[in-house]
């Protein structure tokens, strides 16, 4: 435990962050702010920062999308749009960071988990390709002043996706998605 604490800290310190007072649990006090953000302190135990998916693979659009989710994912837990733009292009990045920034407004984090996913064929011209899915997920917020405090959820969701990708010199990424919920999503 002590050592996933100092390397969350190694972490955000290297990427301009610094620890708060120590509490009950370890926390760690980020500063969420992206393209459009303001500066904001937000409070995330070291176990979630450390808790990074796999490195990305960009090969397939299949593999892309689902590199795409979980760098997404974890984005959306740690404030940091960034971490997932490997995985889409910078029109993408942009829907991302503002989605950060809406809940950081609303001082939460979203902590979601991908529970299913079934692709259907993917359509490839070129560089482009379209590829749809089916997807459930489970999801929370979290506060972000108290460091993994559940304050709404959990929640459930299903969604009928199609992926838009581009193919450039590292691979494919998400270039766009249209979503159509499949009942109410929270």
């Amino acid at each position: 435990m002590i050592a996933s604490l100092v390397l969350a800290v190694a972490i955000l310190s290297a990427a301009g962050c610094s620890r708060v007072e120590p509490k009950p649990s370890p926390a760690e006090d980020k500063k969420g702010y992206g393209m459009g953000g303001v500066e904001q302190q937000i409070a995330i135990l070291a176990e979630v920062v450390d808790d990074k998916p796999a490195p990305w693979n960009l090969d397939t659009p299949e593999a892309a999308v689902r590199s795409y989710l979980d760098w997404v994912s974890y984005a959306y837990r740690v404030a940091e749009s960034d971490v997932a733009s490997a995985t889409q292009s910078p029109h993408q990045v942009v829907r991302t960071d503002a989605y950060v920034q809406a809940n950081l407004q609303e001082e939460r984090l979203l902590d979601q988990v991908l529970t299913s996913i079934t692709f259907g064929s993917a359509s490839i011209e070129g560089t482009r390709a379209a590829l749809p899915a089916q997807e459930q997920w489970s999801y929370r917020y979290v506060s972000i002043t108290e460091a993994g405090k559940t304050i709404g959820g959990p929640y459930a969701a299903s969604y009928e996706t199609t992926y838009t990708l581009v193919k450039g010199d590292g691979g494919w990424v998400v270039d766009g998605i249209e979503v159509k919920a499949l009942g109410e999503v929270k």
